[in-house]
This record gives C-alpha cells, sequence and structure tokens, in this order.
C-alpha cells in the first residue's frame, strides 16, 4: 500500500515552542501531509552538550504539545535500533517503517539550516533522497540558494515565498507530480521563538506562556528544567 504524505520535523525541541507547532501544523495543510512527526533529536552533533537537557524530559513535553492534534505526533525513532544520529539514516527507517519511498517523506528545517548544510551527514544523498521543506524564519533573509547548495540539488529548488495560498497549493501539486524529489522554499508567518529565548526566561523566573503551550509550561515549572 502507498504511503501517505508524512512530514518530518526534526530537533532537540529544548523546549519544543509554538513556533515549532505553527511550522508543523501549516506544512502540513499547505503540502497535504497526513501526519508529521516530530523527531526528538537524542544527541544533536551540531548541538553543544551543555545546556540540552535529558531526552526522557524533550520527550516528554513534545509528548504533552502534540497530544489532542490528530495529525503531531512525538518520535523516538531515533533511539531504535540501529540507533541513527543523522537525518539520513533517521529518514531511511521511516521509510521502512512506513513502506513509504523518499517522495513520501517531506523533511521541514528552517531555512537558516541551510548555513550549516556543509556540516551535515551526507548531504547530496539526503537531498536527493526526500523532499524538503525549508521554512524562512519571520523577519529573515533566506540564504542565497545557489551557494549553500550543491548545483543539482539546487536546480530542485521551489520558491513559494510571496504567493498566495490559493496559487501556493496549484504550484506545489504540479511540482509534486515531477519524478524527482523537490526542495522548497515557504514562509508561513510562524511566531518569532528561540528555545534559548525560553530557557533564559525561564531560568530567570520570567512568563513563558506566550511561548510555550501551557501543559508544557507547567511541565517546565514543575520540575524546574531551566534553573528557577
Amino acid at each position: 500500500m502507498t504511503a501517505q504524505r508524512l512530514g518530518v520535523l526534526g530537533g532537540s525541541f529544548n523546549p519544543v515552542h509554538l513556533g515549532h507547532l505553527h511550522i508543523a501544523e501549516h506544512s502540513r495543510e499547505i503540502f497535504g501531509l497526513s501526519q508529521v512527526l516530530f523527531v526528538v533529536a537524542s544527541a544533536p552533533p551540531h548541538k553543544s552538550p551543555q545546556d540540552l537537557i535529558p531526552f526522557a524530559h524533550r520527550y516528554a513535553m513534545v509528548s504533552l504539545a502534540t497530544s489532542g492534534n490528530a495529525h503531531l505526533f512525538p518520535s523516538m525513532v531515533e533511539l531504535e535500533p540501529p540507533p541513527s544520529a543523522y537525518s539520513v539514516d533517521t529518514l531511511a527507517k521511516l521509510t521502512l517503517r512506513f513502506g513509504a519511498t523518499g517522495k513520501d517523506l517531506y523533511f521541514i528545517a528552517g531555512a537558516d539550516s541551510l548555513l550549516d548544510l556543509a556540516g551535515w551527514h551526507r548531504p547530496e544523498t539526503l537531498l536527493r533522497s526526500y523532499n524538503f521543506i525549508f521554512v524562512v524564519r519571520p523577519g529573515a533573509k533566506a540564504p542565497d540558494i545557489k551557494s549553500t547548495l550543491p548545483p543539482a540539488a539546487a536546480s530542485r529548488v521551489v520558491d513559494c515565498r510571496g504567493i498566495d495560498s490559493a496559487r501556493v497549493g496549484c504550484q506545489i501539486a504540479a511540482e509534486l507530480a515531477a519524478p524527482e524529489c523537490r526542495i522548497f522554499l515557504v514562509d508561513v508567518a510562524a511566531p518569532d521563538v528561540a528555545a534559548s529565548q525560553i530557557r533564559k526566561l525561564a531560568s530567570s523566573g520570567q512568563r513563558i506562556d506566550h511561548l510555550v503551550p501551557a501543559r508544557v509550561q507547567e511541565y517546565i515549572l514543575k520540575l524546574h528544567l531551566y534553573g528557577e
């Protein structure tokens, strides 16, 4: 049976916040995804472990944040044997689990992560094998695609910024009919929230209720995850 379109939003989620939820839900609507998995990273290769709280707490917060939404799910697939610290290996595991092809999977990431492309593990294989949705941060300018992507990948970029919702759906549908995977650049007007900002506010006892779901805030405060 052919798998439905599956969104994959990976991250340390330290903590998960309203920006993550906004990006996941709007990407799901725009691209017609059946669900979006929040893949919690066990030990992100590009993150300093200094401020990273244990995996169990980060997974618990994602579970709380996605509960009640029938289309968003937490995932610990990275930890399932064999452990996969790299996205290319994690996505390969998901294709097997869901009986999917690479075209069925949509990796969702911030457009600023394009700047770290050179440090990715097997980036050309990753970009060639799966669809990508790069989300531009509010008020930020997306990196120059030609200078950050390999030439073969740059030719598959579809820039959907500035296109009204009625037209963007038609353009995406047309692009997805092509045999190759696509790299989409979108702006979903997500709230400008950073996990580092939340950790700083929480550590000094300031309000974070406008940045994270209520149940996540309760969990953070109850366990004093970030200090205060």
